[in-house]
């Protein structure tokens, strides 16, 4: 018996399952089987130990995927916790973990709907594992299974995966495995292979309250529908978008003009080759906060960006102000714009020379994204967004949640009008008490707060 099968046999002195996790571990005959359901339930964490499961044989092949070559990244990282004590080496060029007895556990991506022939001629007899299914396409997925055979009598081809009901790709898994009934093994009628789901709850996984306490909680302000998902598991309360509270009878709203008591507010993301992002904000007496007019440089609405030059973009903001008469009493920033260039001259620096004052914005997306959300609720919201601003609205309406941080939103989306808007409601936070004093400018940053 190898050492590898040794140290597997006794699983609690490397890693401790809970018990929903033994039942996945357990389905060892079944070809497909999905742990799927709320977030923090533990499920990256089983689904590289069952990978691993048949590495006592020399001939055991294993495909772990991903669905970006970042979130793979994680993913290795975190493998880095299990598999040396396993006594496993990693190969960094080759992207795979070689065990004792010569079995080994690729890593992999699948950005591209075509990635997925790349593993054409391969032989997968441990089985293929994806994490965080929901970001894969049908296509992908079922394409995969033709990877997976086996010449030794030995080793069991499988599918497994994990995932919560967030994502762009939900209903072809929720089609394929929850509507299959959970813990009923379901075969397939045309090739006779067996298929099984096993629901997750953020309660499957004690040792992550003990950790965080405050998960749950923070859980509780992406609204009631990602809430229900990632807490309960609940694969009939969302499609995968971060604020699934954005109601167009609610919170888009008729061209507005800034009243004079109004305080302005302008957002600003800084991009080239992806977009740039303006937004300009009217802080009402009641606390309302109405986005009023947008400066978005992108191009055709997309994630492209229009590419001009950084002095070009603060004259184009500088004049909008003037012909409108507008004057941002705050304006806070994407913090990168104060980095220095091969020049040695700021962004910033280029923005203020123009004579377009800023400061350096909150750029904790987790607390920008509550804010957000906190505005976006309730019987009486306190943030709206004109007609006026289309992309702002179709940035917040199409942002995806991060599957790597439920917490926030995708960067990988069109998030640009998102980071202006975030940026200027985490500088007029609803738990503070704010004073209509002249600001007081410290360095770069403008601090005060409104008293109503």
């Amino acid at each position: 018996m190898s050492q590898v099968s040794k140290t597997l046999e006794s699983t609690n002195t490397i890693w401790k399952p809970t018990k929903k996790q033994l039942e996945f571990l357990k389905a060892g005959a079944i070809f497909e089987v999905a742990y799927l359901g709320g977030a923090g339930s533990g499920k990256s964490s089983v689904l590289l130990i069952d990978a691993c499961r048949q590495m006592m044989y020399e001939d055991a092949k294993a495909v772990v995927f991903r669905r970006t070559t970042r979130e793979l990244r994680q993913l290795i990282d975190y493998a880095q916790n299990i598999y040396p004590k396993l006594g496993a080496k990693w190969q960094e060029q080759k992207s795979v973990w070689r065990f004792p007895s010569g079995g080994q556990i690729f890593f992999s991506h699948m950005e591209t709907s075509q990635d997925k022939y790349q593993h054409d001629g391969q032989e997968y007899s441990a089985g293929v594992f994806f994490d965080e299914i929901t970001s894969f396409e049908e296509e992908q997925y079922l394409y995969l299974h033709s990877r997976c055979r086996s010449t030794n009598p030995k080793l069991i081809p499988r599918v497994r995966c994990t995932g919560t009901p967030v994502g762009k790709h939900v209903d072809w898994v929720r089609k394929h495995f929850v509507e299959k009934g959970a813990y009923t093994i379901w075969k397939d009628p045309n090739t006779g292979l067996s298929r099984l789901f096993i629901p997750a709850t953020l309660d499957d996984n004690p040792y992550l309250k003990i950790a965080d306490s405050q998960y749950e909680q923070r859980l509780k302000f992406q609204g009631d529908k990602i809430y229900q998902a990632l807490r309960y598991g609940d694969w009939s309360k969302i499609e995968g978008v971060c604020f699934p509270e954005l109601d167009t009878n609610v919170h888009l709203v008729p061209t507005y003009e800034p009243d004079p008591n109004d305080i302005i507010i302008r957002g600003f993301d800084y991009g080239f080759s992806a977009p740039f992002a303006t937004v300009w904000i009217a802080l009402k007496s009641n606390r309302e906060m109405i986005v009023f007019k947008e400066y978005v440089g992108s191009i055709d609405g997309t994630n492209k960006g229009m590419q001009l030059p950084a002095n070009e973009v603060a004259r184009n903001i500088n004049d909008y102000e003037k012909k409108s008469n507008i004057k941002s009493y705050y304006c806070p920033s994407d913090p990168s714009m104060w980095s220095r260039q091969n020049t040695g001259e700021s962004l910033a620096e280029i923005f203020e020379s123009e004579g377009l004052i800023m400061h350096r914005a909150n750029n904790d997306r987790i607390y920008g994204s509550q804010q957000i959300h906190m505005r976006l609720q309730g019987e009486k919201p306190t943030l709206y967004i004109t007609e006026d601003c289309p992309l702002t609205w179709k940035s917040v309406q199409q942002i995806q949640v991060d599957k790597r941080n439920i917490e926030t939103y995708d960067t990988h989306g069109f998030d640009h009008p998102v980071d202006a808007l975030r940026y200027a409601v985490a500088e007029m936070p609803l738990e503070q008490n704010y004073t209509t004093d002249e600001p007081e400018v410290f360095g770069d940053r403008i601090t005060n707060s409104i008293d109503f």
